[in-house]
């Protein structure tokens, strides 16, 4: 497991003190490393600013050690191990620095977790997610593929309509899940050239008519052959924009700004994909522009689509 700041426990700080700083690092976090987010997040206020702040960097801490170099047992055990840490750290019947592992990550965690009654289950998931990816690296179905994309993406849409608030939460669950679902599916369509050439491939079989696909398909295969599959994840991908399309109103007002100007984002990359499909086999990799994305932030903090 990677390194980090740690805070001195045991009564050594205010527990204020540790969440400040712990807010401050996981901000650092947001800042340095999430891109595409980090507009969307820039528009909620505080206290749901930290808290997604907080999810962010945690996400962050479980996809570094999913993605680090080794062995995918040894992975699985720092995965693990990390999940049991999660479990110290937002057990409510446990001391709040007594109790906690030592790195600024965990008090901001906490707080995010129990403020927001963010259920467990999310977070184990996209633990379950990581750990899936440690063995599987071939898809055959839609269906596996949606599996997967529900673990890594559509528990991180429902922990944060947990900390935005909605007023009918059975509602928007499954309009979430499909946002996530979009999401997801916007990655794999953007890292596809890059996934295969680390011998993954996310895009299903099912979607070329074939049992499996070989990773060279997409880096020194016919260009025209690849871009059936592509084509077709897209439109699937635009489809599940369009289904949770009423997610946004359901939001209460201080989060629906960061979900449509991260929504707004994703969906400008996808429309750049779909429009130029083998832009994603050229080795460039394909994003929105830091002005366009500024537009899409404004006209999502004023309401404007």
């Amino acid at each position: 497991m990677t390194d980090k700041p740690t805070i001195e426990l045991g009564g050594a700080a205010a527990w204020t003190d540790a969440l400040q700083a712990s807010h401050s690092y996981c901000c650092d976090v947001v800042k340095t490393r999430a891109r595409n987010f980090y507009y969307g997040l820039k528009l909620v206020p505080e206290p749901k600013r930290s808290a997604c702040y907080a999810l962010y960097a945690w996400m962050r801490e479980a996809d570094d050690l999913a993605d680090e170099a080794g062995d995918a047992a040894a992975k699985e055990k720092t995965l693990r191990a990390f999940w049991q840490q999660t479990e110290q750290a937002i057990n409510p019947q446990l001391g709040e620095l007594v109790d906690l592992p030592e790195s600024l990550l965990w008090p901001a965690v906490r707080d995010m977790v129990l403020r927001y009654e963010l259920p467990r289950e999310y977070l184990s998931e996209m633990i379950d997610g990581q750990l899936l990816d440690q063995h599987k690296t071939r898809y055959k179905t839609f269906e596996e593929l949606y599996e997967y994309c529900y673990k890594v993406a559509s528990v991180v849409g429902l922990a944060c309509v947990c900390i935005w608030g909605v007023d009918d939460f059975d509602k928007a669950k499954q309009l979430s899940e499909w946002r996530g679902i979009a999401f997801q599916l916007t990655n794999i369509l953007r890292d596809v050239q890059e996934d295969a050439e680390r011998d993954r491939v996310y895009m299903p079989a099912d979607a070329y008519e074939l049992f499996e696909i070989n990773p060279t398909m997409f880096t020194l295969g016919d260009q025209s052959s690849a871009l059936v599959g592509i084509r077709k994840i897209a439109e699937q991908a635009a489809e599940y924009y369009e289904k949770s399309a009423p997610l946004d109103a359901m939001v209460h007002p201080d989060g629906r700004p960061c979900l449509r100007a991260m929504t707004g984002i994703y969906r400008a990359l996808l429309e750049k994909i779909r429009k130029h499909p083998e832009a994603v086999l050229s080795g460039q990799r394909v994003s929105v522009g830091k002005w366009k994305k500024l537009a899409i932030m404004l006209r999502a903090k004023w309401g404007l689509g």
